[in-house]
């Protein structure tokens, strides 16, 4: 346990490159709290005893504390460098120390939170602490040599974050409109699936049910260009004919350029959200790993998996995969209390959020997950999200074997046996989407 008051540290230019060899014997273990300016560096000895703590400025200081490193490796000293996976900050120092050729290892930033108590027996956490515990975790084997990324991983992570960049703010663009249109045009919330775009394209040119009325030609032929003449099959030219008489409440002219201003804004986000996806699919089909994968959950669930976890191929089990992915289970039991199972969340929530997308995919056209989920005591109306998250546990450990090369079969996820299957593959939607 470490004494009261051991956490100073000291600048970057009052470092002594001997006084701090002298201190060291043998490996010396460079542990390093990331931060936007304000890092700070422990140094330490090969069981991870920090001797010294140095804080710098990045990345004004940055350069010092690279020459530093160097001058340790030239006086015969082999160094090891430990960092957290602290958003980017540390993206480009790790960069730096690699170009260097310096080993750079990966701790757990839970792992540290968890050990703050055990250290000095308090469980405050602080920049020097932190350095401190890095140290001591990576000098205890706790830490795993940090993986670069590949190409196809970064091209990945670029496509999920350009894609949120549109959809974020279209799904709330959405509500907005429905949140109008509900006040001053109900007939025609009642008949929109929002799937569709043709009411956008109406509101875009005629917004509000006056200016629909005061041009109803206009926008019946509108709105066969943009269906491609299936208006008058869908019961669309009905809720456009009898704009005249809806029961909404009148629109005033600053509310009539919001609307037709939110409906030009979906328009645009979704062409745009519609270019990443080509452009998701495109990458898809280059990469045979990748390709492998969305065949079986989709492309846009497979690139999120590469994006955030890599490739699946690269895990050493189906359980580490999983595992990355904060699906594997916790639990809580004690004595005669025995605690329910959880998933430990702990991985990228994107990947999760795609996955769920996939199994109510899956449920939908495929007989034999759908009997296996509809079989499950959880599936019972408002428990639906558990059988949900177990299909989740089961896919991605098929992805892993997927990735690898294995053809995607839904029936080696379950036991079909005991499976009361139905003789018709056709889906039934009703009441599978409500979770």
């Amino acid at each position: 346990m470490r004494k009261k008051g051991s956490y100073k540290t000291v600048q970057i230019q009052r470092v002594d490159l001997a006084t701090l060899l002298a201190a060291i014997v043998g490996r010396v273990i460079v542990a390093i709290d990331v931060a936007k300016e304000a890092m700070v560096a422990g140094f330490a000895d090969a069981v991870g005893r920090v001797t010294a703590l140095v804080r710098f400025s990045h990345p004004s200081e940055t350069r010092l504390f690279l020459e530093l490193l160097c001058a340790m490796r030239d006086a015969n000293r082999e160094v090891e460098v430990a960092m957290e996976p602290t958003g980017v900050y540390g993206d480009s120092l790790r960069y730096q120390l690699e170009l260097r050729s310096f080993p750079v290892f990966r701790v757990d930033a839970k792992r540290c939170h968890d050990a703050a108590f055990l250290l000095d027996g308090v469980a405050s956490q602080h920049d020097a602490k932190a350095c401190t515990l890095i140290a001591h975790l990576h000098g205890h084997r706790i830490s795993a040599r940090w993986r670069g990324r590949s190409v196809v991983e970064m091209q990945a992570r670029a496509l999920v974050d350009e894609h949120v960049l549109s959809s974020d703010p279209l799904e709330k663009l959405q509500g907005r409109l429905e949140a109008m249109t509900a006040a001053h045009w109900p007939e025609l919330n009642a008949a929109v699936d929002r799937r569709t775009s043709w009411y956008l394209h109406l509101l875009a040119e005629y917004p509000g049910p006056e200016s629909v009325a005061d041009n109803l030609g206009a926008a019946l032929d509108l709105l066969r260009r943009k269906t491609r003449g299936r208006a008058s099959h869908t019961g669309i030219a009905a809720v456009v004919t009898g704009a005249a008489e809806t029961l909404g409440t009148p629109i005033s002219n600053e509310q009539r350029e919001l609307l037709q201003t939110t409906a030009r804004r979906i328009l645009a986000m979704r062409a745009q959200a519609e270019d990443v996806e080509t452009r998701m699919r495109a990458l898809c089909a280059s990469n045979l790993a990748l390709a492998r994968v969305a065949d079986a959950v989709g492309p846009a669930a497979a690139i999120a998996i590469f994006a955030f976890l890599g490739d699946p191929s690269q895990y050493s089990s189906a359980a580490a995969l999983q595992k990355a992915a904060g699906l594997n289970l916790r639990e809580k039991s004690s004595g005669k209390l025995q605690g329910p199972l959880h998933i430990t969340k702990r991985g990228p929530k994107q990947v999760r959020h795609y996955l769920y997308l996939a199994s109510l995919r899956l449920i939908l056209e495929s007989p034999i997950v759908r009997a296996w989920a509809e079989a499950r005591r959880s599936f019972a109306p408002g428990t639906k999200r558990k059988a949900l998250v177990a299909i989740m546990r089961k896919l991605i450990r098929a992805i892993f074997h997927v990735a690898r090369g294995d053809r995607f079969d839904a029936s080696k996820l379950f036991d079909v046996r005991r499976l009361d299957l139905p003789s018709v593959d056709a889906p039934r939607t009703s009441e599978l989407l409500v979770a």
